[in-house]
């Protein structure tokens, strides 16, 4: 039976970070739309979107949030445990991360994502 994916690896710029469950990765690339007429579905429009990995680092003291936030230009890998791994290249911290209790909410996002 194949394994299904449960968990993710998430690097960047060569730094592995220790991330809690729930990790997410969007591929980008062109999204489509619905547009909608009086009389029912009229066709589509496309958009370009962002690759994007959301995730929670887990906070200790030897992470930095101003190291996170300073990210540009960097390559990300989102290796799965079944085996797949995406790399988005060009990759850059988005909004400036968020530090709780639960740990450190970061969004990165890049040019284009390859699945390898």
């Amino acid at each position: 039976m194949s394994q299904v994916f449960g968990r993710a690896f998430i690097t960047v710029a060569g730094k592995r970070y220790n991330t809690k469950e729930g990790a997410s990765l969007k591929f980008g690339g062109i999204s489509r739309e619905a547009v909608i007429g009086d009389s029912g579905v009229a066709g589509h429009q496309e958009k370009i979107e962002a690759p994007q990995v959301d995730c929670t680092i887990i906070h200790t003291a030897n992470i930095s949030l101003k190291e996170i936030q300073a990210i540009k230009d960097a390559t990300i890998s989102f290796d799965t445990d079944n085996g797949k791994s995406f790399v988005i290249t060009d990759a850059f911290n988005g909004p400036a991360p968020e530090l709780s209790r639960d740990g450190i909410k970061a969004s990165f996002y890049g040019s284009q994502c390859e699945e390898v």
